[in-house]
Formats: C-alpha cells, sequence, structure tokens
C-alpha cells in the first residue's frame, strides 16, 4: 500500500473522473496503437490506483483539478517507429531543464515535469508550451490540456499514466543516462527532479538577429534545416525578411539559404519563392513543419515582426463528446476551454464563431466550406468520449420525468378529461397525451430533446405504446403502472410548554 501511497500522491489529478482505454489491435511498422479511449465519470478510488500498477486495468489521470491547479504535466511526443529517447535526454541535459523522461505505451515519448505543490494550470502549460518549442515539438500536445476547466461537469482530458504493470511495464522512466528504471528508481529520481517554484526553470532561447521575429526562426538558425522542410522554411523567412528588411530582403534571403539550409537550396528554388513573395503579400506558414515543430505561438504574439494579434484561424483540438442522446460537447480553442450544447455548432460554422465570441472573446476568421468540415471530421474522428455518471443519462431522466409525472401529476376521472394535461390510471397502467406531457412538463425543465426523437425514445426505451381510446377516440400514450414508493414519516416529539 505504500508503493500505491507515492504513486498516487505523484500523479494526482482530478478525482472525480478518470479514462479508460481499450486497445483494439497492437502497434505494428510505426503505426499507432488503435483503441477506444473515454473518460468515466467515476472517483478514482485506490483499487484503480493498484489495478493500474498490477497491470489489470491502465489508469488515465485527468491532470488539472476542480481548483484549475496541478502537480504534473507532460509533453505528449508522438513519435512511434525507433525514437531515440537518449538524443531527447542529451538535449535536456544540455538545456539543464528538470524533466523525466518516459517510454509512452506506444514507443514515444512522455516528458514530465513534476512540481512540490499545486500550481495553476495555466502557468504548467505556458511553460510546458516553452519547453517544448526549444526541445523542436512544438507541435506536440501538452497536458493539461486546459487551463481552467468550465464546470463541475467538464472533465478535461486525460493521459495513460506510466508504469502500468509495475516494473514488468513498457512505460518506463529514463535515468539521465539513458537507461530503463524500476519503479523505486522513477522514486528516486523524482524526488530529486521536482521543482519546488515553477517560474525559476528558465527556458534558454538562443540568441541571435533574428530575436525580434517568430522563435522558430531562432531555433531554424540555430539548428540548421535539412531535406524536406527547406522550401517550407525559406518561404516562411521570407515573410519575415520582407517585413524586417523591406529593402533588402532579397538579399536576407539568399544568405539564410546559404547559412541555414542543409544543403543550400539550388537558386532555381531561392529565385521561385523569391518571385512568390515579389508578386504577393503572404502571411507565415505556421501549421507546416518544420515551423509547428518549433512554436512558441505566446512569444511570437509579443515579437516586433511575428504573427502579432492578427485574426489566425485558432488551433482546434480535444473535441470531448459527452456521450447522450442529444450530446454536447468540449474542445480546446488555443488551449481556451470552449462549450458547445449542441452538433449544430460542429456543422454551422457562424455558431461556432458565436460561442467563440461569447465565452472566449474572439471571433476566428472564416474558413472555407471544405476547410471547416475537414476540420471538424478531423476533431470528430478523433473525439474522445466521456461517458455520463450512473442515472445521468438522457434515457435515465426521461424515466424519472415519465415517472413524476404519471405519480405526482393531476390524476383524471377518464380518458376524455387527458386532453388538458395530466394522467389517467386503469388497469394497471397509466394513460397520458404525448402533446401536454412534452410542452406542459418537460419543456419548463429545460428538456433538449427534439418533440420526435422524444416519442421515439418513450417508445423504444421505456416500453410505451400508443393507444386510441375514449369516444372521441383520443390519441394517448400508455405505459405500465410505477409502483409508488410508500413514504415515512418521522414522528415528532411534542413539548406541551411550547403551546
Amino acid at each position: 500500500m505504500e508503493l500505491i501511497e507515492r504513486f498516487k500522491n505523484i500523479f494526482q489529478g482530478l478525482d472525480r473522473a478518470h479514462g479508460v482505454t481499450k486497445v483494439a489491435e497492437s502497434i505494428s511498422n510505426g503505426t499507432k496503437i488503435k483503441g477506444k479511449s473515454f473518460v468515466k465519470r467515476e472517483y478514482v478510488t485506490d483499487e484503480l490506483w493498484q489495478k493500474h500498477l498490477e497491470g489489470e486495468d491502465s489508469l488515465g489521470v485527468i491532470p488539472i483539478n476542480d481548483e484549475n491547479k496541478c502537480k504534473w504535466g507532460c509533453i505528449d511526443i508522438d513519435s512511434y517507429a525507433g525514437f531515440d529517447h537518449k538524443q531527447l535526454i542529451n538535449k535536456i541535459q544540455k538545456l539543464n531543464l528538470p524533466l523525466i523522461v518516459f517510454r509512452s505505451k506506444s514507443g514515444g515519448a512522455h516528458v514530465f515535469l513534476f512540481t512540490s505543490d499545486y500550481v495553476s494550470a495555466a502557468l504548467m502549460q505556458d511553460k510546458l508550451n516553452e519547453i517544448r518549442s526549444v526541445l523542436g515539438y512544438g507541435g506536440s500536445e501538452v497536458f493539461p490540456k486546459q487551463r481552467e476547466l468550465k464546470s463541475k461537469d467538464d472533465t478535461g482530458n486525460f493521459l495513460n499514466l506510466p508504469y502500468f504493470n509495475g516494473d514488468r511495464t513498457t512505460r518506463y522512466a529514463f535515468d539521465k543516462d539513458g537507461n530503463a528504471i524500476t519503479l523505486d528508481g522513477f522514486f528516486n529520481l523524482y524526488e530529486d527532479t521536482k521543482v519546488i517554484d515553477i517560474e525559476t526553470i528558465k527556458v534558454e532561447r538562443p540568441k541571435s538577429e533574428y530575436s525580434d521575429g517568430p522563435p522558430c526562426i531562432e531555433l531554424m538558425a540555430q539548428n540548421k534545416v535539412r531535406e524536406g522542410g527547406r522550401d517550407n522554411s525559406l518561404f516562411h523567412y521570407s515573410v519575415y525578411a520582407k517585413s524586417k528588411w523591406p529593402n533588402n530582403w532579397k538579399g536576407k534571403v539568399n544568405v539564410f539559404n546559404e547559412s541555414f539550409m542543409d544543403p543550400p537550396l539550388d537558386d532555381t528554388s531561392v529565385e521561385r519563392i523569391k518571385n512568390q513573395h515579389e508578386k504577393k503579400e503572404w502571411g507565415y506558414k505556421c501549421n507546416d513543419q518544420p515551423m509547428c515543430s518549433l512554436c512558441d505561438k505566446k512569444l511570437c504574439k509579443s515579437r516586433e515582426f511575428g504573427i502579432g494579434e492578427e485574426i489566425t484561424f485558432p488551433n482546434l483540438t480535444d473535441l470531448q463528446v459527452v456521450n447522450l442522446e442529444e450530446p454536447y460537447y468540449y474542445m480546446n480553442v488555443d488551449g481556451e476551454r470552449l462549450y458547445l450544447d449542441s452538433a449544430k455548432h460542429l456543422t454551422n460554422q457562424a455558431l461556432f464563431q458565436e460561442e467563440c465570441v461569447k465565452q472566449l472573446r474572439f471571433n476566428p476568421k472564416t474558413l472555407k466550406t471544405n476547410e471547416w468540415k475537414q476540420t471538424t471530421n478531423l476533431l470528430l474522428k478523433n473525439a474522445e468520449i466521456t461517458e455520463p455518471a450512473e442515472g445521468t443519462g438522457t434515457r435515465d431522466i426521461l424515466r424519472n420525468y415519465l415517472e413524476d409525472y404519471c405519480l405526482n401529476r393531476v390524476k383524471k376521472d377518464d380518458f376524455e378529461d387527458l386532453k388538458n394535461g395530466g394522467t389517467y390510471t386503469k388497469d394497471g397502467h397509466h394513460y397520458f397525451v404525448f402533446d401536454n406531457f412534452f410542452h406542459q412538463y418537460l419543456t419548463r425543465r429545460h428538456w433538449k430533446v427534439q418533440y420526435q426523437r422524444t416519442s421515439q425514445m418513450l417508445k423504444d426505451h421505456l416500453n410505451c405504446s400508443t393507444k386510441r381510446v375514449g369516444k372521441t377516440k383520443l390519441s394517448v400514450f400508455v405505459v405500465a403502472r410505477f409502483d409508488k414508493k410508500p413514504q415515512t414519516y418521522k414522528e415528532k416529539t411534542f413539548n406541551k410548554e411550547n403551546y
């Protein structure tokens, strides 16, 4: 139990929900493990921690808690085929960063930052965004993915924890020499690595003449750009050069090519890029490689020749679907949490923009129709499913509403009286008019499922049927009689002196 407690204290997070991943097929040929991931709205018990360490059920923990604080964060590097963990560790040591590298379940890397005490999720996120950029993994996911949770209903996103199956795991930590270590070895490394004050971590960036432009250009100049990313990089640099040196930008492009493209692009390619910029004003290629892997958007916005505060389309990630009859959604918009109460906000871009204005106080630019469809389809394809708490699903709620309506609403004496609402009970069945139930009862309780769908739910899931009754052949719904639970009353003691 001591081992479980130590592990739990290190990886504490949100206690009212946790993540589950059911693996469908194993990794092969550098392909990520496929499976179904979802969030369960159940408390993270000691049993779940134990099952994780014993290799029975893998536990996913949401780092951000209800106070919007956390004790750990992680950079999730999605690389699977032959990832060089030692090379990453060497880079971390060179930069003197207090990080621990783990092998992820798919063979990539989870780079953890641990703190002694809770810090704001926003601060943890900002620091890890800085770090991932200088490490060259600016496009990698950062946990916590949320700076704040929208409500007690919001669960955030989970990360699968290391040391599944204890010391027999494939999700182990590496020591500073790049060797896999046991769980006890990790505990010792954790004590040596955790930080007291996260703001004391200095992320050193290379000093250069490009420190007034996009941070990615600094890193290109430091590490050089190899084949596969040279065209994009030089195009991206040309935007910066034209803005900073309007009278000599072409010469600067030539110098950058010769100095930092490895090998330099041929003259024809360089002239083609310069001609493109001569004819038209272009924006930065932030979403393309290698720039997105070197990106620090927050820092870039603050620089004289960075992207500034211009309206750019935000980075939409981590769609969560709350799995109800009428689902609702959460997503991250440039790291900020957005709540969407209907699928219409994913099919109608204008409605999405409206919610951004209301909740996040900015209006994203409009994508072309096909681009918007591609964006939302990708979100839906990779969506994480959140299961509602037991007894809180749409069907459960509808059943409770129907039971209340049948047992506690106005009782009628015959079929004909049902026209005005209420229920009539006869021969072990309740009779009611659906239109009255829907408009007079459900809508006043902010029921969001549409009229026709609600009607079908009553038939499909609550064993309701329809029938024509009475002299006027009134159309009614019929359901088996609910058992009224006997009420118990606590006997009061009366003191004579009070009267």
